[in-house]
């Protein structure tokens, strides 16, 4: 059989299948449902109405439109007249009639005696110790802190302040003088009766600046030790050292005594 003979029995073949299906499916599906045709959807209107106006309550009268004025306003007194001030009448209420409250004024501080400053009128002696004790107490006191301290001073790491006074006597001065400005008492612990005197070692560099502040000896009161130390730093720069001192820093150990008396307060850095 040629290739030209077999193409046309498959054709004939699907041709054949092709009306068996399709008559299959007349025959199976129901008349109506291929004849019926489609349904057409109507159209949907909205109609629009304005809204209804409802009456208010109260309905005011219109205004008026006013024109604006052309012609100032006439002047009805001869001359320019000074309403007097009114003031209002003093009120009935129980809080009206008080007086104001009073404030009482705080009372004074007390104020600072004056001290002579050491380079003025020669040099100051040392203040005793105000610690409330004997005064051979006090002394056997300042001299045990100077024996313990001595080594120190003998192997040249620290001086007194106020010795070596032929070398460093114009820094001393500057160094007294910046503390003494910037050094309170502090007010709460001279009201609570609080006295004493703190031993300090004070480093100081070659450039004046403070490099620390060590408290050997406290007064007794942290408030009080507090508030010396606190004041060497802020009284700084001290200035430089003199040139002929050799080392680049200088340890000074001095005294910082709190005093209470009749006359009000006192503050001294001494030496030894």
């Amino acid at each position: 059989m040629s290739p030209s003979s077999r193409q046309d029995i498959l054709l004939a073949a699907f041709a054949v299948l092709s009306l068996l299906l399709h008559a299959l499916l007349l025959y199976l599906l129901p008349a109506d449902d291929l004849l019926v045709a489609p349904s057409v959807k109507k159209p949907v209107v909205v109609e629009v109405r304005p809204p209804q106006q409802r009456p208010r309550e109260v309905d005011m009268p219109a205004q008026p439109v006013t024109q604006p004025r052309r012609k100032p306003a006439k002047r009805l007194a001869p001359r320019d007249q000074v309403v007097p001030r009114e003031t209002a009448p003093r009120g009935d209420a129980p809080e009206d009639r008080q007086p104001l409250p009073t404030v009482a004024a705080p009372p004074p501080a007390a104020a600072p005696v004056e001290r002579k400053r050491p380079g003025d009128t020669g040099a100051v002696s040392p203040a005793p110790l105000d610690l409330g004790l004997p005064q051979t107490t006090q002394q056997r006191l300042r001299e045990g802190w100077a024996r313990k301290y001595r080594e120190d001073v003998e192997e040249g790491e620290a001086v007194w302040l106020d010795t070596e006074k032929d070398l460093l006597s114009s820094f001393f001065k500057r160094f007294r003088d910046n503390i003494y400005q910037v050094w309170n008492y502090p007010r709460a612990a001279a009201e609570r009766g609080q006295s004493g005197v703190c031993l300090l070692r004070i480093v100081i560099n070659q450039d004046g600046s403070v490099d620390a502040v060590e408290p050997l000896e406290s007064s007794g009161y942290p408030t009080l030790d507090r508030e010396a130390i606190a004041a060497v730093y802020r009284g700084a720069s001290y200035g430089n050292l003199p040139s002929s001192y050799a080392k680049d820093q200088l340890t000074i150990m001095a005294y910082f005594q709190y005093r209470l008396s009749g006359n009000g307060v006192s503050r001294n850095i001494t030496g030894r």
